[in-house]
């Protein structure tokens, strides 16, 4: 009997349940908090059987929960309790929360604090702003970066060959009649970025809202996350962009001195890989 290959052969079927493990947890999202085992089980190619066992065990550690006679599981206290060490253990939240509040003090727009992961924007933190009519994204929502303003931002602090890595050179994915599809359409917005400091999204995440957005960058220029305001243009107002884009640009550079002094604490950018969106984005 060759007890190394019977062993390596464990070790491998464990590394196997623990990657499905985390497929499984990884398929809820905000437009799908709620699924049960045989959707799980069709959406990830898994056996019915085999997805059941692994919801048991997670299910058991509190990773995943349910209420009683319902076949539905949802994201458990466990992986809520994991999942918020990202934002607590993470400095950086704490230089820019206070920057975030100056900009909805300053122009009542709602802000924002994002990074940038496997192509899209996620965002991590905001603050509400004051206007009457606003539009709101919340800390977890994702959206392909080309239609975030700060994910733009910090696009256009990349080095060409890092930018062909995570966008790739084919079309872009959008959510609006008004987002970027092709590369050339990106590239010019990017020149201007890199000329003035901050990037626009105007209808391009949602119709009737725009957006200004700034890159954060560490002590070697590298972006590792970044801060937007968005807005409704109503009334119109062709200059209101500029000014506020000169304010989003003035808190990024503060947040990006004060994280230099404690060396880099954002999100290092991943472009080795794209993830799949799960669902529509909130």
């Amino acid at each position: 009997m060759n007890c190394g290959w019977t062993g390596n052969a464990i070790w491998m079927e464990k590394a196997k349940t623990v990657e499905r493990a985390l497929r499984i947890l990884s398929a809820f999202s905000k437009a799908e908090r709620e699924l049960n085992a045989s959707e799980l089980a069709r959406r990830l190619k898994l056996s019915r059987t085999i997805v059941v066992r692994i919801l048991s065990t997670l299910e058991a550690a509190g990773f995943v929960e349910r209420k009683p006679g319902d076949p539905r599981y949802q994201i458990g206290l466990t992986a809520f309790r994991i999942g918020s060490l990202y934002l607590t253990a993470n400095p950086l939240l704490g230089f820019a929360t206070s920057c975030l509040d100056k900009l909805v003090n300053e122009t009542g727009c709602t802000a924002y604090l994002g990074v940038i992961d496997a192509g899209d924007a996620v965002i991590i933190a905001h603050r509400e702003g004051r206007h009457p009519v606003r539009f709101m994204w919340t800390a977890g929502d994702r959206l392909p970066v080309t239609t975030s303003a700060y994910g733009k931002a910090m696009l256009g602090r990349l080095p060409a060959e890092e930018l062909d890595r995570v966008l790739g050179r084919n079309g872009l994915p959008g959510l609006t009649e008004r987002s970027l599809r092709t590369r050339a359409e990106l590239d010019a917005q990017l020149r201007a970025v890199r000329k003035r400091g901050w990037a626009a999204a105007k209808d391009e995440a949602a119709l009737g809202v725009n957006a200004v957005g700034a890159a954060i960058i560490d002590a070697a220029g590298y972006p590792i996350a970044g801060i937007a305001i968005s807005y409704v243009d109503y009334p119109p107002d062709p200059t209101l962009p500029a000014c506020l884009g000169l304010l989003v640009v003035e808190e990024a550079r503060a947040i990006s001195a004060r994280a230099a002094e404690y060396g880099e604490h954002g999100h290092r950018l991943d472009s080795s890989k794209r993830s799949p969106r799960s669902g529509p984005h909130a």
